[in-house]
């Protein structure tokens, strides 16, 4: 797994149709590239696995799991109003760890075959999208390109010597710290990219992490990208009237808001660098998939701030990307039993590739 992509010429001839073609999302790219690759690796083939184990998310669904992280977070908002002040602390990382689990929701939003948003998905995408400062074409756009490449040189979130190199490790983490103010200042880029189309080649490759290697005409024309340059128009609102809450309740907001979502940025950072071995790949085999993506923070007390709606359990997420969360901790244990290299959950990452047991 240390051989790295090609970046060749037929390689960006491809990826420029891909990021000029109609079928803007990838879902089904994705689908079709697993199931190739795993049909018979090793003996197992996704289509064997039972269909009971391969539930979907719905929107309805999702839309519940929203509902009740928002009861959670007005509560805790509530108890840090009341509280000493010594409990606050606390209780910010419980808001934190709630917002976590918002974006995780979108996360399984982002995987569905969606073919537009009906009034049910903006609903969805204003509680789990928006107060994280992001939208759910932006994360699409990013995320699904991440599982159709990881490890290789077009994949979002690859960076090269983050396991070997302690001082890596750390900044990969503590840029969480700007995740949030960075996805704050895409929205009002992105929709002026969309009135401005020499904007989009930057609106691509910076805030929506494009590592395709397109040309700057082709993301200039690309359907995708202009509309997730649309798309910015709601957070862009959304936004404002953030600005009035905290003209109005500078103290509040700051502190039961911004406050928490900045932890949130350390916590999904820290929760990135923890799914992932860092180390160049050149296909999706299942050898591959075993070998790069890990399981992690699998025990209730961990789920609640690192691993939150079963994010951590990350190698049959990358096996069977559309399956919705809450199956997936059965998925596991169905590929457990049939694959003895099945890898154990890593234990806490820690700075220059060490890990505990």
């Amino acid at each position: 797994m240390s051989v790295a992509a090609p970046a060749t010429g037929r390689y960006h001839r491809c990826v420029t149709a891909q990021v000029q073609s109609s079928d803007a999302h990838l879902v089904a790219d994705l689908e079709v590239s697993l199931e190739s690759a795993l049909e018979t690796d090793g003996g197992v083939r996704r289509r064997d696995v039972p269909r009971a184990l391969l539930l979907r998310a719905t929107i309805p669904d999702l839309l519940r799991q929203a509902g009740v992280d928002w009861a959670l977070l007005a509560l805790l908002w509530t108890a840090m109003a009341l509280s000493p002040t010594w409990l606050d602390l606390p209780l910010m990382l419980l808001v934190a760890g709630r917002l976590h689990a918002l974006g995780v929701i979108l996360h399984d939003a982002t995987h569905m075959p969606l073919r537009g948003k009906d009034w049910r998905t903006r609903m969805l995408e204003v509680l789990v999208a928006y107060p994280i400062a992001t939208t759910l074409d932006a994360m699409r756009y990013h995320h699904l390109r991440h599982h159709r490449d990881s490890g290789m040189a077009s994949d979002p979130y690859f960076k090269a010597g983050v396991d070997e190199h302690r001082g890596r490790w750390l900044v990969q983490w503590l840029r969480g710290l700007l995740l949030m103010p960075f996805w704050t200042v895409r929205a009002p880029f992105g929709l002026l990219a969309s009135i401005v189309p020499s904007l989009r080649p930057a609106y691509a490759r910076v805030f929506l992490q494009d590592r395709s290697g397109a040309s700057s005409e082709a993301l200039r024309e690309s359907r995708e990208v202009a509309k997730c340059a649309r798309e910015e128009l709601g957070q862009v609102i959304f936004q404002a009237l953030l600005l009035v809450a905290f003209v109005r309740w500078p103290a509040a907001m700051a502190w039961h808001y911004a406050l928490p979502a900045t932890i949130t940025g350390l916590l999904a950072s820290y929760r990135v660098l923890c799914e992932h071995r860092y180390v160049a790949t050149s296909d999706r085999t299942l050898a591959t998939i075993l070998a790069t993506t890990r399981d992690h923070h699998l025990r209730w007390w961990e789920r609640v701030f690192f691993a939150p709606r079963n994010i951590g359990f990350h190698v049959v997420h990358h096996l069977h990307p559309q399956v919705a969360q809450q199956h997936l901790p059965a998925l596991r244990d169905h590929y457990r039993e049939r694959l003895p290299r099945y890898p154990a959950p890593d234990g806490w990452p820690r700075p220059g590739g060490a890990r505990d047991g």
